[in-house]
């Protein structure tokens, strides 16, 4: 009995790993690929579809302009709107709502007018303008917008030209003349009087509130050590004879006007405007304040700009609110007319 039990034993251990080997993947015998793994697909970024643009700026004027390119070092002439689609893609984000970007056109369009009104570009003789910020206005070629905007080029080329087209012609007057349509990024809550900036006091060029401003230039901070601070303020004002170890009581800001922005500020054996002291630290903004501690100077900065004119950050906010261009142009220029060119 004891085989009997035996031969039953190793009947029933051998069925058990025939099952288990059945319930194997390949039990049949044949080699089977493993089933393979799910992977994600990828999502392409939506690209959003171009804006119509059905306007030829041509029927409406065929100015011309000169414009000096420092790349180059050569002028080109060029349709007064074509050259306004590079700037204002170079001036302004063309994610700004649309309403803003058109108030960057006619803005853009106004200050290019004024500038052949007063003699052309200062620096460079022959050109109406030239592509330089740092005397004329941005420039954006083709190729640099293609490079800017890689993934949505059609979108924000469209953008910029309906701007443009749909505002073809369109300045800003006082008195019946193209204003000096000036402007800058960020205000920081509220732009300035011109002649707080500049030698003139125009009276389109006020200080208004801009309340909607939604960007990162609103809370900016720079440092410095005490000793570049003391090296770079008794470079531009020897007379200012700063000390490291006594600056707490050595600086101060004396006054200020009604925008916040610096008016004067005494270094030392000396008083310095607040924008030149902007220049002199290379500050975002004359909104500033600053604090000393043991080891360094800290400026806290609000806005990017001189501060002049329409703010584009309050332009877009206020587009954002539901503004038109023109009522984004008439809050930021006091007391404006627009008319046409060749029809003013």
């Amino acid at each position: 009995m004891r085989g009997v039990y035996l031969l039953l034993g190793l009947i029933v251990g051998a069925l058990a790993v025939i099952l288990i080997v059945m319930a194997m993947p390949g039990a049949s015998g044949l080699m089977t690929a493993p089933t393979p793994v799910p992977t994600a697909t990828p999502t392409p970024k939506p690209t959003r579809s171009p804006i119509p643009v059905d306007k030829k700026y041509t029927s409406v004027h065929d100015t011309k302009v000169k414009v000096y390119f420092k790349e180059y070092d050569e002028i080109r002439e060029m349709y007064l709107e074509e050259y306004m689609i590079g700037v204002v893609a170079g001036e302004v984000p063309a994610s700004y709502r649309l309403e803003a970007v058109k108030a960057q056109a006619v803005a853009a369009r106004t200050y290019t007018m004024y500038t052949i009104r007063h003699g052309g570009c200062s620096k460079h003789p022959g050109a109406d303008v030239c592509t330089d910020s740092s005397c004329c206005q941005s420039f954006e070629t083709e190729e640099e917008r293609i490079e800017n905007w890689p993934e949505e080029y059609l979108y924000y080329y469209s953008v910029i030209c309906k701007a443009v087209m749909d505002t073809a012609g369109e300045v800003m007057l006082y008195d019946g003349k193209p204003i000096d349509a000036m402007y800058h990024a960020s205000s920081g809550g509220w732009t300035e009087d011109s002649d707080h900036v500049y030698k003139y006091a125009y009276p389109y060029l006020k200080s208004v509130e801009s309340p909607y401003e939604e960007d990162k230039y609103q809370d900016m901070q720079k440092t410095f050590s005490r000793e570049e601070f003391v090296k770079k303020i008794n470079a531009a004002y020897p007379e200012a004879n700063l000390q490291a170890e006594t600056l707490a009581e050595d600086i101060a800001i004396l006054s200020t006007y009604p925008s916040g922005r610096v008016e004067s500020m005494r270094l030392g054996g000396t008083e310095a405007a607040g924008t030149k002291v902007k220049k002199t630290l290379g500050l975002l903004s004359a909104l500033f304040t600053f604090e000393v501690t043991d080891t360094e100077v800290i400026f806290h900065t609000k806005g990017y700009g001189h501060g002049v004119g329409m703010s584009q950050s309050g332009a877009n906010g206020m587009a954002k609110q539901g503004s038109t261009y023109r009522e984004i142009l008439s809050h930021y220029y006091t007391g404006i007319q627009y008319g046409i060119i060749g029809q003013y």
